[in-house]
């Protein structure tokens, strides 16, 4: 299915008026806030250190956004640096652990991960893919015009094809700046929403994309009287070769992203993906503008559908804090898959709730999925739709695996979360429905193999040895299918080392 994004209308032979200002605006709103800055490499925290991003968001008034990642590492320094000189010895901790984590990233450094080739449902800033991997990256080079670092990385060959192993240059990124805007080509993986173990958009279940993209430089609040009302604000295009993809062979994804916070207890974010070109299908420059702009989508004939530019997602997410007096928030994520009157329609939607301690040592998550076309709230749904489209029979995949919510289309899961700073852990039970299949595509609606009630449990800790960091991992999963009852365990021990001297902040 389709969607039209951000007031889009389809079809017609012109690009939409509607859709040629939004995008006229969009750029604008770019060029007034910019400002020179520094090249920066894109950067995605831990789980804990996202926590703690968040903490000083809800506790210390961070000017960041915090629903899209990766974001430019200075955009991250800058408004750590800009936070209060007196802040309370737990916020001047949880700075600190995210500068140390910052400082790590511009380092060297070698990781192995031993595990079994057990499927997992991966939250943020975790390893969905199955099996062993290694990986390498080098330091970073951060010069006066361009920003760069390596990384490589090996590991147990995805679905579908042969056991040799992958190569990818997953951690790779090169970024030049002007006019306030990041340049930036990349392998690397994107998380695009507010959830912690699911995102409808872009999540961590496929493997890195390999592209380029735009990237405003900073994410706090713009200083021009014109923009202040936006808050901190980020807006992202990208455009990624997708992998492993035979029917059309060689399609791409585009992905269009603006996240602000007009209000400091609330945060916006609009998202725009959608699959395009491909052997066989129409690759020009006007085929990518009317994808951009949302012509020609939803045709109802054959001729209008040899001209159809794309299959696109399109929605809204918005996290709200709790009154002051109460560590709390409640998070939604709402992407259509269809197109009705200009604007998405068939949503999928994720709802949640989070809970902190007051010293920032423990969140708390409870979280519902719900991947199925009009299935919010608890109801049956339409299907097969999610995350299908008659254009791109593969599905939205790259190297076979979902790019949105792991847990595939169709699909109801109820995730209750617990992260522990002290011992750098986190808990998660799952308990749900599958409609298609977990982590990789399946042709077949409703698979009786791979589909049905679900429960499970995964668990990791991270433990330090000087430069040495071991994380051990357990994953459990029961599947309830209409073939029979199935178990699914994953046990495994990640070994990440740095290299070399320590990187200055």
């Amino acid at each position: 299915m389709q969607a039209a994004a951000f007031g889009v209308q389809a079809g017609g032979p012109r690009p939409p008026v509607r859709a040629r200002r939004a995008i006229l605006a969009v750029a604008a709103l770019v060029l007034a806030g910019a400002a020179h800055s520094e090249p920066s490499l894109p950067w995605t925290p831990s789980a804990q250190a996202r926590h703690w991003l968040q903490w000083l968001v809800d506790e210390a008034g961070l000017d960041l956004t915090l629903t899209q990642w990766p974001l430019p590492r200075h955009a991250v320094r800058h408004a750590l640096d800009r936070l209060p000189s007196d802040l309370a010895p737990a916020l001047q901790d949880a700075r600190r652990q995210v500068l140390d984590e910052l400082k790590d990233a511009a380092g060297a450094s070698m990781t192995l991960a031993l595990r079994n080739p057990g499927e997992r449902l991966a939250g943020f800033g975790e390893d969905a893919t199955p099996g062993s991997a290694a990986s390498f990256r080098s330091p970073a080079f951060e010069g006066a015009r361009v920003a760069a670092q390596l990384g490589v990385r090996a590991e147990r060959a995805a679905v579908g094809r042969s056991e040799a192993a992958t190569f990818r240059l997953e951690g790779s990124a090169v970024a030049t700046e002007l006019f306030g805007v990041q340049f930036q080509a990349w392998s690397r993986r994107s998380w695009w929403g507010p959830g912690w173990q699911s995102s409808l958009a872009l999540s961590d279940n496929a493997p890195a994309l390999n592209g380029v993209g735009v990237q405003r430089s900073s994410a706090s609040t713009s200083e021009s009287p014109w923009l202040a009302w936006l808050g901190p604000w980020n807006f992202e295009f990208l455009l990624a070769q997708l992998e492993d993809v035979d029917v059309p062979a060689d399609p791409y994804l585009i992905g269009m992203r603006l996240t602000l916070r007009p209000w400091a207890p609330l945060e916006i974010g609009l998202t725009r993906t959608a699959q395009w070109g491909g052997e066989g299908r129409r690759r020009s420059l006007g085929s990518f503008f009317d994808a951009l702009t949302g012509t020609g989508l939803n045709p109802s004939d054959e001729a209008g559908r040899a001209r159809d530019p794309a299959n696109q997602l399109a929605g809204v997410d918005a996290r709200l804090r709790c009154p002051s007096w109460l560590n709390c928030a409640a998070y939604l994520q709402m992407i259509g898959e269809d197109e009705a009157g200009g604007l998405p329609s068939s949503y999928l939607g994720l709802y949640g709730v989070e809970v902190w301690s007051g010293a920032g040592r423990h969140r708390w998550f409870a979280e519902l999925l719900e991947s199925g076309c009009k299935m919010p709230v608890l109801r049956t749904g339409t299907g097969p739709c999610a995350y299908r489209n008659y254009a791109y029979p593969e599905g939205y995949v790259s190297a076979h695996r979902w790019l949105g919510a792991g847990s595939g289309p169709d699909s109801r899961l109820l995730t209750l979360g617990w992260l522990n700073t002290d011992w750098d852990a986190t808990l998660r039970l799952y308990h749900g429905r599958i409609g298609s299949r977990i982590g990789s595509f399946s042709a077949v609606d409703r698979d009786p193999q791979t589909s049905g009630r679900l429960t499970g449990v995964t668990a990791r800790r991270e433990m330090t040895w000087g430069r040495l960091r071991f994380t051990p991992e357990f994953g459990w999963l029961r599947l309830s299918a209409p073939a029979g009852i199935s178990h699914d365990v994953r046990v495994g021990l990640t070994m990440d080392m740095t290299l070399g001297d320590e990187v200055g902040p």
